[in-house]
């Protein structure tokens, strides 16, 4: 089968049996358009969690690979060359954390609902913190800040972890290390203190939305180039929508939809969002119709792990090994 065959990549279809139920993934399994597909699918890479719980989603991990991309670039810092911020150092995200009964929680970004005056204001009120360390903060959108390094004598030393990979869990297994984490820390702490009076927040809690009490780090921008550029399209795209990407290796299609409906907690969505992609993807990658004729490759991505699968064409699917549907639909080196 040609390399060049197009590659659909579904993060979050690898599913936590613990957040979604056995029972529901085992029925998924037995779905028309799925099943038909895994008769005719054939593994030809995968990875599973290195460092679990605070390793980085699966969709991350292996566009990195996919794009050419450095090990440690952050996907969602690409963006920075989008929105036309290529001298940014870092992206970073304003945030609602939430109590829980002992930690803190990262509720979606999705749910702030944050305008860009309001952006405006938050950032311009701790600007000055920042330019006390050496960096310059900017809000180039509401949800979408960038940060620089002026002062070239004091970069931040730090390894962060990606904001989709913490939503909904305890934050502190997915802080920020190394040299300057303490320094990171204390700088939060201020901006934590500054948000907490703010006239933004008093008007948001007037009308019953969640506060702007945090800024999350996701990581340094990368250099320019073909793979970063395609990142930064995906990075800036709606959550839950479909795009497609020219790549070395042929057009890579992502499809967010199940990502979309985790990071908002919506099991029924996800079921309802699985359920269309059955339907449609899966279903024309078994019948070899449509632009999925001379056969696809199809990348299931979960919370750490990936599973990469070609699908044969409809001439060579009897020599190919038939494959457990629901097997497929496990994390590697998950429990089962």
């Amino acid at each position: 089968m040609s390399a060049s065959v197009p590659t659909l990549l579904v993060p979050a279809s690898l599913a936590d049996p613990g957040w979604l139920g056995a029972d529901r993934i085992a029925a998924l399994a037995a779905a028309p358009g799925w099943a038909a597909l895994s008769r005719r699918a054939q593994v030809i890479a995968q990875a599973g969690p290195e460092d679990r719980p605070s390793s980085d989603p699966g969709h991350e991990r292996w566009l990195r690979g996919r794009l050419g991309l450095p090990a440690d670039a952050a996907l969602a810092a690409c963006a920075a060359l989008a929105d036309g911020v290529p001298q940014a150092a870092w992206r970073v995200d304003p945030v609602h954390l939430h109590v829980g009964r002992d930690h803190l929680v990262l509720t979606d970004p999705g749910l702030l609902a944050l305008s860009g005056d309001a952006a405006g204001e938050l950032a311009a009120a701790v600007a000055p913190l920042f330019a006390e360390e050496g960096l310059e903060l900017e809000a180039r959108g509401p949800n979408r800040w960038y940060m620089s390094e002026p002062d070239a004598a004091r970069p931040l030393r730090l390894r962060t972890r990606p904001l989709a990979g913490a939503v909904g869990r305890n934050i502190d297994a997915w802080q920020p290390t190394g040299e300057d984490a303490r320094r990171w820390r204390r700088l939060v702490n201020e901006v934590q203190m500054t948000w907490h009076t703010h006239a933004v927040n008093g008007r948001r809690e007037a009308e019953h939305l969640p506060t702007v009490n945090s800024l999350w780090i996701e990581g340094r921008v990368p250099p320019e180039g073909t793979g970063a550029q395609a990142a930064a399209r995906l990075a800036v795209r709606d959550a839950g929508t479909l795009l497609e990407v020219g790549t070395d290796d042929g057009p890579l299609i992502v499809d967010d939809r199940l990502l979309a409906a985790q990071l908002a907690g919506d099991p029924q969505r996800w079921l309802e969002s699985w359920r269309a992609l059955d339907a449609s993807a899966f279903s024309a990658m078994a019948r070899a119709q449509g632009r999925w004729h001379a056969g696809a490759r199809l990348v299931l991505a979960g919370d750490a792990g990936w599973r990469e699968l070609v699908v044969a064409p409809r001439a060579d699917w009897r020599f190919w090994r038939r494959r457990d549907a629901a097997a497929l639909l496990a994390e590697p080196g998950a429990a089962r």
